[in-house]
């Protein structure tokens, strides 16, 4: 039934996967076929991965899939997360999902270069 993206089993076996570069590239996959119906799993990931390269690919998979729903995760990384790689790709998915600088307190402006 569907195509090269595998079954809803197989996905969420790879979300869940022990190793990281396995997660990551599901919620890359995820974001490039647009599944909207993981952005739970997505931000689930976003929040709580131990890896920052998989929190990147998460909030990336957010933005491209477009659901407005994963606004206040999204905005919650753009201020919160350790790494400014997550902090970036976070903020690059609001400003993907239509929201301005000024709908997001607290995240920016926050350069400090």
């Amino acid at each position: 039934m569907s195509k090269s993206s595998g079954g809803s089993e197989d996905v969420l076996q790879q979300l869940r996967d022990r190793d990281a570069v396995v997660r990551r590239d599901a919620a890359r996959s995820l974001g490039t076929a647009k599944r909207k119906e993981y952005v739970k799993e997505l931000s689930l990931m976003l929040v709580e991965d131990p890896s920052a390269p998989v929190r990147r690919a998460a909030a990336e998979a957010l933005g491209l899939i477009g659901d407005k729903t994963a606004k206040a995760v999204l905005e919650r990384a753009g201020a919160y997360d350790e790494d400014i790689g997550v902090k970036k790709a976070a903020i690059g998915a609001l400003t993907r999902l239509g929201f301005k600088s000024g709908e997001m307190p607290g995240i920016l402006p926050t350069s400090r270069e």
